[in-house]
């Protein structure tokens, strides 16, 4: 029955639909998103030098340059992050030759465009992809690199890993349990608490956990699977769901198996979420929250719009540390976001358009007078967060305007006490070296705050440390005893708890991550 249910899926997904793939994350500048066109199979992204939030147009020439060209609906993944000079970004996706593809780039701060650092094939040795397999990828820092997940050609979760040592390596099977296609998503609140999710029929959603055992644990929701735990060494033909268990609460609003996308958050009070485009082209979210996962209310339309397809592609991006979410997907023809910060959800919008790009002759606007000061000699700290860069010759030219129009109206006496005074407001920002900056780092990019040590990497094993990021309070890293996703307050747009458990411990991080300009390279 297993083997007969396991060839129907894959049976049913080997021809990749068409679809409009979505990969995003957050820097601590800005988000970061990108798509590919279905038109012209080119893969899109949001202006690198963004701030706040992401800038996207569908028609400029912000396509990122490949020699490995993509297939015609390929997934996509990556990471990125800000290295207090520019933004920097991993991509992942499947070429026309069916090979797991990564690209490497750097961000032009001045242009918004992304420079390609090289483009190779990581999944060499490998096993095969299957043709309509999805991809998660994160970062983990500077010494565990990154980690990318996809499906085989049974079905089968695989797991590739980087680190400057090693390369890229395959490192093996997560589980062995079937899979739907091609909807996968990853994430992480340290090297050892990995969650990794996947359809796994028209009734339940897998999720692969790797803990501080340094096992990949299986589970399903709402039905569980037979027997004890089902780890990476247990065997397709013993794993199947339990449909004897007790019923429980829990349903998956709108769910067929079949939504092209998955998506995982996990916020600072170590609760997982996961999310979907339904098949009412609706978003849904299950969260677990004590060991219990429980279906969340939706919000209205005005926070939670109806995506334009029934299970369509969608890409989500979280900070762990402020519990920010970012989500992105099609609405009314336009790359939209909708976004949960401060504890509450912001009413959804479709991405605005790049500013048109800076010249060499053009003065700065009073939009970019925060970038203009960081350019002009402030320090590494009052640098970050600043994503567009001014050139000194601009700020040169507005100095002596400044210094013109004090000369009308002061005296002629006056003028050579006021052109220094406004030479020297013109290199002053109200961002001081010792004032904090608002951070919308990823888990993967915090960095440190102004007289802390630069932190380090989730994989270290250094004694407790409380770590403050700019503008947030204070969090308390727990030791590898305690119990992560236990005692955490409900967030204010959950439902009550409901009764479904099924989890296992997972090692909490020690410390906040290591700054990703340190993170691994290629080969």
């Amino acid at each position: 029955m297993v083997s007969f249910l396991s060839t129907l899926l894959l049976v049913g997904a080997a021809a990749a639909p068409a679809r409009a793939a979505i990969a995003a994350w957050l820097t601590t500048i800005a988000p970061q998103v990108i798509f590919q066109n279905e038109t012209s199979n080119q893969i899109r992204y949001s202006a690198c030098n963004s701030v706040g939030d992401p800038k996207y147009s569908p028609t400029d020439g912000r396509v990122f340059t490949l020699s490995h060209k993509p297939k015609v609906g390929t997934p996509l993944a990556g990471v990125g992050w800000w290295d207090e000079k520019m933004t920097i970004t991993s991509i992942f996706y499947i070429d026309e030759d069916g090979n797991i593809a990564n690209g490497y780039f750097f961000c032009n701060m001045t242009s918004g465009m992304f420079l390609s650092q090289g483009n190779w094939v990581v999944s060499n040795g490998a096993p095969t992809p299957h043709s309509n397999s999805g991809l998660a990828s994160i970062v983990l820092g500077s010494e565990s690199g990154y980690r990318v997940y996809y499906h085989d050609s049974d079905g089968a979760i695989n797991e590739l890993g980087y680190t400057n040592d090693d390369g890229w390596k395959y490192l093996g099977l997560i589980s062995q349990d079937i899979n739907s296609l091609p909807a996968l998503g990853a994430a992480f609140s340290g090297k050892n608490n990995i969650t990794v999710v996947s359809p796994r029929d028209e009734q339940n959603i897998g999720v692969t956990r790797y803990t501080k055992d340094d096992t990949w644990y299986r589970t399903t929701l709402p039905q569980t699977l037979q027997g004890n735990f089902t780890t990476t060494e247990t065997n397709r033909s013993d794993i199947a769901v339990n449909q004897t268990a007790p019923a429980t609460n829990l349903t998956l609003t709108a769910w067929d198996g079949k939504t092209k996308s998955i998506g995982v958050s996990i916020d600072s009070a170590f609760t997982r979420y996961v999310w979907y485009i339904g098949n009412d082209s609706s978003l849904h979210q299950v969260g677990n929250q004590n060991f219990t996962w429980t279906q969340r209310t939706n919000q209205s339309d005005a926070f939670w719009p109806q995506a334009d397809k029934p299970n369509s592609d969608l890409a989500v991006a979280y900070d762990f540390t402020s519990s920010v979410v970012r989500l992105y997907y099609i609405v009314k023809g336009q790359l939209s976001e909708l976004k949960y910060e401060d504890k509450m959800w912001k009413a959804w919008s479709a991405l605005a358009a790049p500013p048109p790009q800076a010249t060499q002759s053009a003065g700065p606007s009073p939009s970019s007078s925060a970038a203009a000061s960081a350019e002009s000699g402030l320090s590494t700290g009052a640098k970050a967060g600043i994503g567009v860069g001014v050139s000194l010759g601009a700020i040169a030219v507005s100095a002596i305007i400044a210094v013109l129009v004090l000369a009308r109206r002061r005296k002629r006496q006056q003028a050579s006490e006021a052109a220094p005074s406004a030479s020297a407001e013109e290199g002053s920002t109200t961002l001081g070296p010792e004032t904090p900056l608002p951070s919308y780092g990823s888990p993967a990019v915090a960095r440190a705050s102004p007289g802390q040590q630069e932190p380090y990497g989730w994989e270290k094993t250094d004694p407790v440390q409380t770590y403050t990021d700019q503008g947030q309070q204070q969090v308390q890293q727990l030791d590898s005893n305690a119990r992560s996703e236990l005692y955490a307050p409900q967030p204010l747009y959950e439902l009550p708890t409901q009764t479904y458990s099924h989890e296992l411990l997972a090692e909490h991080p020690k410390e906040p991550p290591r700054d990703t300009k340190q993170l691994p390279g290629q080969p």
